[in-house]
Parts: C-alpha cells; structure tokens; sequence
C-alpha cells in the first residue's frame, strides 16, 4: 500500500506489493479451489486426439455466416471469453482486439479506438469532458444502433469487429472499421436468471473494486418474452493528488462558486504561497447500468425487440500521473514587472514549494469531477417475406455530462495577461449534451440463389449542445490589492471565460451490396452509398476579463460570435470477390471506400482572440481501403490471414487554436497505412483451446503539409505541419494478443469443472503526436510499449454456481497510453495516462 501524506521520499515502483487486501482474498480462494487444481494438473496426462473447432457465426453481413465464410477480415468474441477475461470497461475489451489502440483514461473513457494506424488525433484529445470536433473513425453500433458510449460490458452474446469500411452495408460510415456490440435477446423458451458478485483488491491503494450485476429472462408467453440485466461497479481509486489547492469561503465578487485560495501566512494575503489539502486514492469512479428489452415473435416471420438502455457515470481525478514533477514553478522574478521591494516573491504561485512527485501521483489543483449519464431507447422490427426479409431499426439516445475540470496548469504559463496575480487557479465546469435519432431500413435477400443482396435506407439526426464556465478565483479581490483592474468586476467578477456553443448533423443515406455466385465456390460483390450531409454550429465565446475590447459584438463580456454550416453530397464504393479453393481455405480481395463526415469550427474570426477564417470549416476526409487474405480450417484450427493498404486524403486532426485556446478540427493532407493481420483459434487438445492474434501496421503521412492559423499578433504561423514519412500518432506498429483455457473435471469436486485461464496483450512504443516542422511547437513523446497479462481460475458446476479468482495485469506493467508532455502545456499540467495496476479478486455467482 501507498504510505499516507502528501510528502514523498521515495519513488514508487509499478511492482510494489499487493496489499493486506488482496492476501485476504487470496487466502479466502485458496480453500475453494487452489489446492484441488494443483492436484488436476500433477495428474493429467496429455491429450494425443484432438476435436473439430467450434464454429463460429456472426451477422455481419446482416446474415448469419460462419466466421471463415465471411470475405474480409474479421473477429469475434463470443460471451465465454468476454467471461474469462473478466471484461467490464470498453478499455477492457479493446485489450483483447489486436491491432487497436485506445487511450485509458479512466472507466469512462470516451477516447476514439484507432485500428490499422488510422489516427492523426494527439494522444491528450481523449474526449473524456465532452466530445472531440472530429468523430471516431470506427463506426460502433450498440445492438442495431451507431452510437459510442463509454459502455460497461455485461449480458453481451457477442463482440464483433469488422476491419475496413463498413458504409455500404451498415448505415453510419466508417474510415477504418466498425465494432459490434451484440445484447442477449429475451429468450421465450423458459425463465433464466444469473447474480454476481465481485471483490477485488488494487496496487497501490488500500481501497477495494467491488462489482453487482444480476440478470432476469421471463417468458410472458411462448411468443414473447422480457430480459433485464443491471449492475453496479466501483473502480478503487489509486492516483494520489498531493497538490489541491485548499480554498477559503467563496468571495464576494458576482457569480464566485468557490473560495480565494487560502494563504500560507494569513496576515500576508498576496505573498503567501498555497496551502495544500491532499487527497489520496482520489481517481474513484462509480458505474451504475441497466438494460431491459421486451420480444414479440408470434411466428418465425416477424418479430419485434423493444429495448431501453441506461448508464450512470459518477468519476472523480484523472487516470494519469505526473511522475516528473518537482520543484516550485514560480514565475521567475525577470518575467514580472510588479516585481520590486514591494513585491518581493513572483507570481502566480507566490513563493509556493511544491515537492517533487513520483509514480501514480498528479498535480491538479481541483479534484475533477466528471458526471455523465446516457439513455438508449431502440425498436428492431423484422418481417420475412421467404424471398427477402425487410428490418427497421429505430432509436433515439441522449448522452450527458457534467464536469469540474482544471485549467490552472495552462494558465499559470501566462500569468502577464492576468496581471501576475498571486495564488493564481482555474476553476472549469463544462456540459454536453447529444440527442440523436437513427432510422435504419434494410431489405436483405433470402441466400442460396444467383444473387444476394443488401438495400437499406439511414437517416441520423444528432443534435448537441456544450457550456463552458471558466473562473480564476480571486482575481477580483487580488486585483483591489494590488492595484491591477483585474476581473470585468461590474459584471461578473472572477469569471474569466463563458463560452456555449451548439451544432446540427443529419445524414441521409441510400446504399447497398449486390453478391453474385458466379460459381458455388466463386462470388464478387459490387457496393454502392449515396449520402447527403449537412452540418451546422452556432458558437458564442465571451471574455468578461477582457470586456468591450474581446467583443465582436461591443458588449461589456467581450463576446464573440460565430455561425457557421457546410453541406456535401457524395458517394461510396465497395468490390469483393472470393474464391472457396476447397472447405478448409478461403481466399479473398476487398476494395472498400470509406469517409468521415466534416463540420464547422466555433472558432472566433475578430477580436484580439481571433483565428485564421480558413478554419471554419474542415472537409469530410477519405480512406480508400485495399486488403486481400485467405481464413478457413485446418484440422483443428482456425486461422485467418490479410494484407491490407490504406491511402488517406484530408485526414482530419483535432488541434487547439492559438489566440483563443479553442477546440478545433483542421484537415491535413495525405496519409497511408499498411501491414499484415493473422489470427488463429482452435483446440490443442480435448481439454486445451487456444487464441493468437497479431497486427502490423505501419502509418505515416504521406505528403508534406502546414495547417495555418493566427496567433495573438495577427501573424499567421503553422499550428499542425508534418513531412511525409513522419509516423502517425497512437498508431502502435506492432499490437499482439493470446488467450489460452485448460479445461478439465475438477478434482474431489464431484459435478464440478476447472477452467485455467491465461491471457496476454501487447502494444509497441508509439508517439503521442504528429511530428512538427515548426520549431516552436512542442515535440511529440515517446508512449513506451508494454504487456499486460491476465489469469483466472474457475470453477463451476452443472447446476450453475461458479467462481473465479482473477488476476488483471499480473505483472502490474505500467502501461502509458497517452497525455500532454509539459512541452505543450507546462509543467505544470504535464500528465500520462495509465493503465489500471495489478489486480486480484473473487467473483462468485449463480445462474439457473
């Protein structure tokens, strides 16, 4: 466990021992089945006769096929494995994908997945305080539904990934791939239930991972039948904030939702520095989740799914840590004209010593408080006609969130604009909110004939909304000490910023597959999308310190407005085709387009916070995807094999303007990636099965480009500029995975089985951003590979009691992700995200 205090003396190594907690739970699992294992493995003896693989059918193709039939690259993760590797959190999920890379920032993690090195976005653009300009460039449905929620995993049947476009046979587009997420169905056949629970101990805190879920299946009829599944996670926190500034009662200055930062000497208010109130293990989060859906099928023809989804988020901190770290960061007394006899110490931290930081320590001045709920209500209906069945899927969500974050790292980097005031803070609040409503209409052809074909028709409707307060507490009453104006103080006192901002999408779409048998062996499919999109966002920034002279609209708050649209219409290809050579190969080439829609910027073009006018709007971006490979059987293995070239036009990168410190996205110019995927699956023996998969991808620019905006002079400067040949970031070349299970009776344990379980993840260095030709903007860090490994051992009976001691990153590696390095931002606000450590629980349920 951490030693307490907010004084380190040492430095923390990722290694350090499991904590009194964790031996509790060990010595508890040890009675229950650690002995009896050892036992069955002294004893067994190897298995020389081998069984077929299991087969595996997916819907991808909007029909169920056997994975191996299926003419593009493509993996699935049935319910069992999703179990075994004790996945929760879409971070736990993506671990077992190779060739994806994702940024851990905690259990609601909103990061865009990048699969084959298709990302130019830096590492910090995480999107957890709200969404990213840019959409994520894989597509994830939700059951029938195109929808991204930091989703807590639990009563799934499966998890599909589909690698390259997907537009011409799903309805919302895609630069790279779409994941599936697949619900279990209410079953009419008979009532089902199942409960858990979950305790778990974590390196590096004396806290505790606690978990509930419970699910219910009643038949109502032999027709119909209702499904609820629900559950509750605490995730431990073990991120220490040594350095949250304590607060004193909030001003008198209008609209002050916090205190003035309390004084070190309080009979000396503007020299003293900061005094600390430290909070340990502060990076807790709590997940509540339900699913309930009602089916109605009166005969094999039709059939109605009713479905309502709801998620409560309530996180706390950051899951990062700022290792690096030491020393005071005092504005030295050179950069502040104020300083003299009567200001002896510089600002803004007034004189403050801050002690130097190590492994799984951060440095905000406020703990963060992120608060996010979302509400998923869907209607899949079905009829078959024999030659053709037409589906409608319906759905409208609404996502939300809530957050206190701090800015107070950047701020202090330009502590002259706010007259080198002492102590000085940033207090955020932001909100977001989405609504969006999709219709997806689809007639898919009875297989077995000539042809077989997909038609559907996509509207989407998303609408969104966003807030932001900013506040430099204080800066009203520090002014009238010190003489400074300060705060706009007849308005609206120490709010520094007030922005809001609120865009429209709708995308229309028509498309479709055509599949002609040429032979039984021998197939091409043609694909074809024809869409219309538009987008609109009406912005409005105020800068109340600033007043009149920031106002584009000559108002005391310094207010500027910007409305802004785009609209395109265009289209989409796709052309496959595959050849059986016998049932135990499969041979392919796939040809897929694909494309992301573009938007406008709530950039500001006046005032002395104005940005280059060029950036209003970013253009839709392009990949054009090219894979051939060859899957089938092999005895008793699957195995699956592609080669795949990607050129990328437009890329888009989301990017900060310079003057006003807006969230942007700009286009650059060309990028390509490729590289080889291999996955193989099968059985070793009777009781031995076994999964590997392996990505390579090499992603880099591919032409020369200078993304250019103004600076605070007016002066334009290159804000992205990369070469051709620099890597594209968070694009690891090299991402592994293997899984392997023992299953056998279990020993003593009469009706009992045993299932050993080992896995492994593995991720190569990567960088944290695109490389610059501009010498004055910060250079890329290194995001140094790692491997995480997982064990469980799991004991269940035929009457449906089981348990599971688990073991998550058995090694505690250190796994960084991501984040801001203090070139960027200062040293201040310099973090790396990380992984979870070491983790070891009991999970013990009951289904019947």
């Amino acid at each position: 466990m951490k030693a307490q205090g907010p004084i380190r003396v040492t430095r923390k190594h990722p290694s350090a021992s499991i904590g009194i907690s964790i031996r509790r739970i060990l010595k508890s699992a040890l009675a229950l089945g650690t002995g009896t294992s050892l036992f069955a493995v002294a004893t067994a003896h190897a298995e020389d006769q081998t069984s077929n693989v299991e087969e595996v059918v997916v819907s991808a193709t909007r029909r169920d096929t056997a994975i191996q039939d299926i003419p593009y690259n493509i993996s699935a993760i049935s319910a069992t494995r999703l179990e075994d590797n004790h996945v929760q959190s879409f971070s736990d999920l993506t671990k077992m994908i190779s060739g994806i890379s994702f940024v851990d920032s905690g259990p609601a993690a909103r990061s865009n997945i990048v699969l084959r090195g298709i990302n130019a976005n830096a590492t910090n653009q995480q999107g957890n305080s709200g969404p990213l300009s840019t959409v994520s460039p894989v597509s994830t449905y939700i059951g029938e539904t195109p929808l991204f929620l930091s989703l807590q995993v639990d009563d799934i049947e499966r998890v599909e990934v589909l690698r390259g476009p997907q537009g011409t046979l799903y309805g919302s587009g895609s630069l790279a791939g779409t994941l599936r997420l697949i619900p279990k169905k209410p079953d009419p056949s008979g009532f089902h239930a199942e409960v858990s629970g979950d305790v778990a101990g974590v390196d590096e805190t004396n806290q505790l991972n606690r978990s509930f879920s419970g699910m219910v299946n009643i038949p109502l009829a032999s027709t119909m039948a209702f499904r609820v599944a629900a559950g509750y996670e605490h995730y431990a926190g073990f991120i220490d904030e040594n350095y949250i500034v304590k607060l004193g009662a909030p001003s008198t200055a209008t609209h002050s939702p916090v205190g003035i930062p309390v004084p070190a000497d309080p009979s000396n208010p503007i020299f003293s520095g900061l005094v600390f109130d430290p909070k340990q293990n502060a990076n807790d989060a709590d997940l509540w989740h339900v699913r309930a859906s009602f089916l109605f099928q009166p005969n094999e023809a039709f059939s109605a799914l009713l479905t309502y989804y709801h998620q409560v988020d309530t996180s706390y901190g950051v899951q990062a840590h700022s290792p690096n770290f030491s020393g005071s960061v005092d504005t030295p007394p050179a950069d502040n004209p104020y300083y003299s006899a009567d200001y002896p110490v510089s600002f803004p931290t007034g004189g403050t010593i801050f002690p130097h930081n190590q492994n799984y320590d951060a440095n905000d001045s406020f703990l963060l408080d992120q608060k996010r709920h979302a509400d998923l209500v869907s209607a899949d209906l079905s009829y078959s006609f024999g030659f053709a069945s037409v589906s409608s899927s319906t759905s409208y969500y609404k996502d939300v969130g809530n957050n206190v974050e701090d800015g107070t790292g950047l701020l202090t980097l330009y502590p002259d604009f706010y007259g080198f005031i002492p102590r000085m803070v940033d207090y955020e609040t932001t909100s977001d909110e989405e609504k969006g409503l999709v219709e997806e209409l689809r007639l898919v052809s009875k297989s077995g004939g000539l042809f077989d074909y997909v038609l559907g028709l996509f509207y989407q409707k998303i609408d969104s909304t966003t807030g932001e307060m900013q506040w430099v507490p204080g800066q009203t009453y520090f002014g009238g000490l010190t003489g400074y104006a300060g705060a706009n103080a007849d308005t609206l006192g120490d709010v520094n910023v007030i922005g809001s901002s609120s865009t429209s999408f709708k995308d229309r779409a028509i498309f479709g597959e055509l599949t002609w048998h040429i032979t039984p062996a021998w197939q091409v499919t043609g694909g074809l999308r024809f869409f219309k999109q538009d987008f609109s966002i009406y912005n409005s920034t105020a800068f109340p310190f600033c007043g009149p002279a920031c106002s584009s609209i000559d108002d005391q708050l310094g207010t500027t407005v910007t409305q802004k649209g785009y609209a395109v219409n265009d289209h989409i290809s796709k052309l496959n085709t595959s050849y059986k050579l016998s049932d135990a190969l499969n041979v392919y080439f796939n040809y897929a387009e694909g494309f992301r829609r573009g938007g406008a910027n709530g950039l500001p073009v006046s005032g002395p916070f104005a940005g280059n006018p060029a950036l209003l709007v970013y253009k839709p971006d392009k990949t054009k995807n090219y894979e051939v490979g060859a899957k089938g059987l092999l005895g008793p293995m699957r195995y699956s094999a592609a080669l795949f070239y990607i050129n990328w036009d437009d890329f888009q990168v989301d990017a900060t303007s310079i003057a006003a410190a807006s969230r942007i996205a700009v286009n650059g110019s060309k990028a390509r990636s490729k590289g080889v995927e291999l996955e193989l699956d099968g059985n070793l023996s009777q009781h031995l099965t076994y999964t590997l998969g392996y990505s390579y991808a090499r992603a880099e620019v591919a032409r020369d480009f200078t993304v250019y905006d103004l600076d605070t002079s007016a002066q334009l400067v290159g804000l992205v500029t990369s070469r051709a040949g620099d890597p594209l970031p968070n694009a690891p070349r090299t991402s592994a995975t293997a899984a392997a299970d023992y299953t056998h009776a279990a020993p003593f344990l009469s009706g009992w089985s045993m299932r050993w379980h080992l896995d492994a993840s593995y991720r190569s260095s990567t960088l944290s951003q695109l490389l610059s030709t501009n010498p004055d903007n910060p250079p890329p860090f290194k995001i140094p590979g790692f491997t995480i490994w997982d064990a469980s051992l799991n004991l269940f009976d035929a009457g449906g009691l089981y348990t599971s001691l688990y073991v998550q990153n058995l090694f505690n590696a250190l796994g960084e992700t991501g984040g801001t390095d203090r070139g960027a931002v200062g040293i201040r606000a310099e973090q790396f995200f990380i992984g979870r450590p070491r983790t070891v629980g009991l999970k013990v349920g009951y289904s019947f």
